[in-house]
């Protein structure tokens, strides 16, 4: 392997046996020839690091797309696309931490690299998973893109990575909107709780985003778009004699499809992989994104339909309201071989994210009157993560096991600062705009006192993964021990509200590889796990006094069982599993009158069927396609009368947004210079609540999407496509529990030009 490898293998162990490169001898990891791309003693630009000016970027981005432009027109050399794979890079790190083949794995799993992305037009971040299995997205309000799947509520059941680093370590709502979707390279998803190896708030799976580049090079990529799209961006990575750096740059400007529903993102990515001595890998990543979004409205519904004639460009919001978001993170990873097949792992990171809400967008269908629900709260989060993992690789004849000690240390904090609004105008359908009661009152209400608030995390964790192959069979076991304290002060009140708890998570998988032809190979897997989320905790009035709520941790546990494979010597590739997901113990905190609280646990079970199937018929065709079914109902929901008497228990209702019917397919054809792709993504009726008699159901709908591309020159490509072509006007899968929902995406057009050196 050589030195440029081996820097790429930072944070992973060694392969294994079964498809993989058996452990090397530490000359022959740092040894031989550099590659021949490799770039000594580059000269490297210098990036700001905050006040990204958007115009300035577009001005530098497009000047220098000119110049490329006018270079590569003398070349003389036949531009033709490149044929687009199935599967690009043959290993996966994010189920086990270790780098390791899929199909040697007992968990489902979904892989989107970069030229899935680019081949089927994604320009947002919902794009970019078109061709995971079981996903449901949404936006609410123009700032917060959610995704859920198996039936789960939404991002909070998902732990969300970039590059290792848990994007928001506090309380589990990751803020996916701060991702820049240019600077993706490849996203990895592994379905079902996986709190045995990554703790909590891992109980509907781990979606891992990789913005380090992969491979030495870089691209210049600018789209203008339907409703004032503007993007562009730039990234670039140098592998150096010992090691490589990397640069990312990325601004965005939508005007939104909503009425004054704006927004503005600019991002940052910068990083480097060295070799210090022969057995230390040391590396750096710095992340910078800021996202400033004009709110939208939702849209009141009857029936699961829009009422009144409200379109999806309808913006009833309070003028002025918008979520500015911002987030830095800065991490350092350590490896060292310490040869006889021991090595240490190490993360440290440190993340800083800051949230300003101000804006109103509570619309709901009439007779009720309500005010538009104006709100401000400045939230700064700040936490520290540590992760340290020995592993042990053995191996034997026919056998190899990979054993991964580790220990984690996460302390997090967060301030937020609220003012309180009263008396503000209230408003009936269909006219949103027009007050009827407290017309003279500013749209806001009037502004009180401000509250502020401090709420502390610490985690402490040890765990153990083994993963044993012999044979054909593998077998992977982890065990985690999570201990948690959290508590929560207000500046309007001297009650505390604190605890302490902790929970042990297992996960259990089985593999069986068979039918290995050489050009074939299938596996047929079987796992158990259970997951965890801590809730955080609360401060509620009850008899006019502050009392503390706690919630108990949230635990889920899961059941699945499946067969996956390749074939045609990579011609294709399938993936089908059935899986049952229980949530044990779900408490919520139920208000049963205007002054106090009961508790309820709110227990589901989901069962499902999920599959995926890959494949080339030819240099020329490309396709995919993916189809879920899932059932998910609550099993106990009991709810109480406001004199505390038991109520309608909703045990049975299906779980709100959880569609039954999820499913995907798309098409590349390409020939020459050019290329095409068609793809489309279903998703079926959807409950609107779950605690509530007789929801509202939404109607399924279908989303068509294509794009057409051209490469002019051979680093040359221009692209052109239409996302949602029939102008479908559809609810999203927003999770705001009310008698309202987003409005999805209409008719969208995008020109696209990519520059690749």
């Amino acid at each position: 392997m050589h030195l440029q490898e081996a820097v790429n293998h930072l944070g992973n162990a060694q392969p294994r046996h079964g498809g993989r490169r058996p452990q090397p001898e530490p000359s022959e990891r740092f040894g031989g020839a550099l590659q021949e791309e490799a770039s000594t003693g580059a000269m490297l630009p210098r990036f700001p690091l905050k006040g990204l000016a958007v115009a300035r970027w577009r001005r530098v981005i497009g000047a220098s797309l000119a110049v490329a432009t006018t270079a590569v027109a003398a070349q003389e050399a036949e531009a033709t696309l490149p044929a687009l794979t199935i599967t690009g890079k043959k290993t996966i790190s994010t189920a086990t931490r270790m780098e390791a083949d899929p199909l040697r794995l007992p968990f489902a799993t979904t892989v989107v690299d970069r030229g899935q992305m680019d081949a089927v037009g994604a320009i947002a971040l919902e794009d970019t998973m078109r061709t995971v299995p079981g996903l449901q997205f949404g936006t609410q309000g123009n700032y917060y893109t959610r995704f859920e799947t198996r039936g789960l509520r939404d991002t909070q059941d998902v732990l969300v990575l970039i590059d290792g680093v848990p994007l928001r370590v506090l309380q589990g709502n990751a803020d996916v909107t701060l991702i820049a979707p240019d600077l993706i390279d490849r996203i990895e998803f592994i379905k079902g709780p996986a709190s045995a190896l990554y703790g909590k708030n891992a109980i509907g799976g781990v979606a891992q985003f990789f913005l380090k580049p992969e491979r030495a090079g870089g691209d210049i990529t600018t789209t203008l778009g339907s409703f004032g799209r503007t993007d562009a961006s730039a990234r670039y990575r140098w592998d150096l004699e010992r090691g490589n750096f990397y640069a990312g740059l990325s601004s965005g400007h939508y005007n939104g499809f909503q009425r004054n529903a704006g927004r503005n993102q600019a991002a940052v990515l910068l990083g480097g992989d060295f070799a210090v001595t022969r057995d230390w890998i040391t590396g750096f990543q710095f992340y910078d994104s800021k996202v400033q979004a004009d709110r939208g409205s939702i849209v009141p519904l009857q029936n699961g339909k829009p009422m009144f004639g409200i379109t999806s460009r309808d913006n009833y919001g309070i003028p002025g309201s918008h979520v500015t978001g911002a987030y830095q993170s800065l991490s350092w990873k350590n490896k060292v071989d310490f040869g006889g097949g021991w090595s240490l792992n190490h993360l440290t990171s440190f993340a800083r994210y800051d949230r300003m809400f101000a804006g109103g967008i509570t619309i709901v269908p009439p007779p009720a009157t309500v005010t538009k629900g104006y709100a401000e709260t400045d939230t700064a989060d700040r936490g520290m993560f540590h992760d340290l993992a020995l592993t042990h690789l053995t191996t034997g004849r026919g056998w190899t096991q990979e054993l991964q000690v580790g220990m984690n240390l996460e302390r997090s904090w967060q301030d937020q600062a609220s003012p309180a609004f009263t008396h503000a105008p209230t408003y009936r359908g269909p006219d949103y705009d027009v007050p009827v009661g407290n017309v003279n009152n500013d749209p806001r209400g009037v502004r009180g006192a401000i509250t502020t608030s401090r709420f502390n995390q610490e985690v402490r964790s040890l765990y153990l993964q083994d993963r044993i192959e012999w044979g054909a069979v593998g077998v992977t076991a982890g065990l985690r021990h999570d201990r948690f304290e959290q508590s929560l002060a207000r500046s309007n009140t001297s009650v505390i509200s604190a605890q302490e708890a902790s929970r042990t998570s297992p996960r259990i998988g089985i593999d069986w590889m068979f039918a290995n032809s050489g050009t074939s190979v299938h596996t047929a897997f079987v796992n158990v796990s259970e997951g965890f989320r801590p809730q955080a905790v609360a401060l509620n009035t009850r008899g006019g006094v502050v009392a503390p709520d706690i919630l108990r941790p949230e635990r889920t546990r899961s059941k699945e069982m499946g067969i996956k494979g390749r074939a045609g010597s990579e011609a294709w590739a399938y993936q089908i599993s059935a899986f049952q997901a229980d949530k044990l113990d779900g408490q919520r905190a139920y208000r049963n009158g205007p002054d106090s609280f009961v508790f309820s646990n709110a227990t589901l079970r989901v069962k499902g069927v999920e599959s995926q199937l890959q494949w080339r018929m030819s240099s020329r065709w490309v396709g995919y396609a993916h189809y879920t079914w899932q059932d998910a109902k609550l099993r106990d929901f009991q709810t109480y009368t406001d004199t505390g008497a038991p109520s309608t228990n909703f045990g049975g209702y299906r779980v709100r947004m959880s569609a039954r019917d999820i499913a995907g397919a798309g098409v590349t054809y390409s020939a020459g210079r050019w290329g095409a792709s068609l793809n489309a993504n279903y998703v079926g009726t959807r409950f609107l609540r779950d605690n509530v008699v007789n929801p509202q159901k939404l109607p399924g709908y279908l989303l068509a999407n294509a794009a057409v591309s051209y490469q002019a020159t051979p680093s040359l490509t221009l692209q052109a496509g239409v996302n949602n072509l029939s102008n479908k006007y559809y609810i999203g899968d927003d999770l705001s529990a009310q008698e309202a929902g987003n409005a999805g995406a209409p008719r969208t057009i995008f020109a696209r030009a990519r520059y690749t050196f």
